[in-house]
């Protein structure tokens, strides 16, 4: 599944946008200042995937193309109408109409013209996103809580339930436990990398702590040790009571809201180690279905809290810590990639809003390559993430970036930048139409004598005041690690052929905000190409005299 091409007539503040993807790549990263309508476009795409997998009119006027399987689709909406879908097979030129019924198809592989799972992650405060998954959840909740006499048809897979799956803080806890349910084949490469990048060697105990839950006891009964919990949830349960360590029962005072609490009954199932809770696993068979399974307990509304301890390697310190002693950078980090390994399929989507924002910068750069490791089958599968780390960007190609600008007529804008962010470094990375910083994310006080000592350089003849402040700022500068002069007399020339002509077209410090304008930008890569294009033709003259 991979995104081709949208264009929005309408929503918070995207109107009129066109944004072209890079259907080649399974990436697509979203930069541009707070505002710009990252989250919003990110949003936008949810509703749109969430209303054609309901079968729901527009959300609002749109034209989308994407590819899925051996398909080409182009996809019509008109706010409050029912949707135009139009598919050609992969290659051809002409496009045929589907019918509702038709676009809605699946065979055992899955949906043909829409993507089998689509995965939304929101890093911010609150739960932006989490209602447009709610209905899809709802289906999926009310399979697994029911007994198989009482479900309307058979599923060997109940997640195609809920082909939208919002990822939630919860997820990354049993992303870690599922993460050590196996040790042979790709599962003991999994746990290569968590001792390699989080220094984690293993699972060292697992507590589940059950709460009576918010719904009534279902008439029909159930199990009375689960408050009459039925289903798939009833039937996880029951495997980890059999396995854990004396489970005991004791009230708990629990926040109702408002600030007040009540008792509530708890359950506690303790399993030391991973030998019982392995044999859990194997009743399910893979980590796909355990990880469905784990999660049963968090949507029924009877889990209260799950707390994992895990043994740290002797490099980092040994001993045992639980999930939550582990850095926000950690847990956001298994939380994403436990997202791509449990739950996603081939033809996914996956719409991610700041996934990186609590990660170092060794993790940063190799961000993408981690996505990568973990999608499971990155041929057909696409990646939309909105990001502010200029470091993720370090790897990427231009075709590969949309940066988002609102423009003076307040209309929102995506292009790619206008070079390849790989290899430019990030100095460069900053400096460019990416982030737009004028000296590479330089300190004020540092620009500000830098500027100094290019406008007092280039003057002609200096006052004995003037040469007094070049001084003082040189000393300055020196003291920073700062030269008047480069060592390679090639970019020495190109530098005094450019100040001059930058400082003609540059507002004054005084005036210059702390980001520069697109134009700007723009005309500070014309003047570079034009000197740079001069300097190649001297050195040419001077080799051929």
């Amino acid at each position: 599944m991979r995104l081709d091409e949208l264009t929005i007539g309408s929503f918070k503040n995207l109107r009129d946008l066109r944004i072209n993807f890079d259907e080649e790549s399974p990436y697509t990263v979203l930069v541009g200042e707070n505002g710009t309508g990252k989250s919003n476009l990110l949003e936008a795409l949810t509703y749109i995937f969430r209303n054609l997998d309901l079968g729901l009119d527009a959300p609002f006027d749109f034209l989308l193309k994407y590819s899925c399987r051996d398909s080409e689709l182009e996809i019509r909406g008109v706010s409050g109408n029912p949707v135009v879908y139009r598919r050609r097979p992969m290659g051809n030129k002409t496009y045929e109409r589907l019918t509702k019924r038709q676009f809605m198809a699946e065979d055992e592989r899955g949906p043909l013209y829409r993507p089998a799972f689509v995965f939304g992650y929101y890093s911010g405060p609150g739960d932006r996103l989490a209602s447009l998954y709610s209905k899809h959840q709802e289906q999926f909740y009310n399979w697994i809580i029911r007994p198989p006499e009482r479900r309307d048809r058979q599923i060997s897979d109940p997640n195609i339930l809920r082909r939208l799956f919002y990822a939630q803080d919860l997820h990354g806890q049993f992303a870690l436990i599922a993460f050590f349910m196996e040790s042979e084949g790709d599962a003991a490469e999994d746990r290569r990398f968590l001792q390699e990048h989080l220094s984690i060697d293993g699972l060292d105990s697992v507590l589940f702590a059950l709460k009576q839950p918010p719904w009534q006891r279902p008439k029909s009964g159930g199990d009375d040790r689960f408050w009459g919990a039925q289903g798939e949830v009833q039937a996880f349960l029951d495997r980890l009571h059999g396995k854990a360590l004396l489970p005991m029962r004791l009230p708990r005072r629990m926040p109702t809201g408002f600030g007040k609490l009540r008792s509530v009954e708890n359950l506690y199932l303790y399993l030391p180690g991973t030998t019982d809770l392995e044999s859990v696993y194997r009743e399910y068979g893979d980590q796909y279905r355990f990880f469905t399974a784990l999660e049963s307990t968090h949507l029924s509304g009877l889990l209260a809290e799950v707390r994992t301890r895990v043994r740290i390697s002797a490099a980092s310190g040994g001993g045992a810590v639980t999930y939550r002693d582990l850095s926000d950078g950690e847990q956001q980090l298994l939380l994403v990639l436990g997202l791509l390994k449990f739950t996603a399929r081939s033809e996914s989507l996956f719409l991610l809003d700041e996934p990186d924002t609590h990660l170092n910068p060794a993790w940063s750069t190799q961000y993408l390559e981690f996505l990568n490791r973990f999608i499971p089958d990155p041929r057909s599968c696409h990646i939309v993430m909105a990001s502010h780390d200029p470091l993720v960007f370090s790897s990427l190609h231009r075709s590969q970036v949309q940066i988002m600008e609102c423009g003076d007529d307040g209309v929102v804008r995506a292009e790619p930048p206008s070079q390849d962010p790989r290899g430019m470094g990030i100095q460069a990375i900053l400096a460019s139409d990416l982030f737009r910083l004028p000296s590479g994310g330089l300190d004020s006080p540092t620009v500000r004598d830098l500027d100094k000592q290019r406008r007092l350089g280039q003057a002609a003849d200096l006052a004995p005041e003037q040469e007094h402040e070049l001084d003082r700022v040189n000393r300055r500068l020196r003291e920073r690690g700062f030269w008047k002069s480069a060592r390679d007399p090639i970019y020495q020339l190109f530098r005094e052929k450019f100040v001059p002509r930058w400082l003609e077209s540059e507002a004054s410090p005084d005036d210059r905000s702390e980001q520069l304008t697109v134009d700007e930008v723009h005309r500070r890569e014309a003047i570079a190409d034009d000197i740079a294009a001069e300097i190649a033709a001297e050195l040419a003259a001077e080799r051929a005299e």
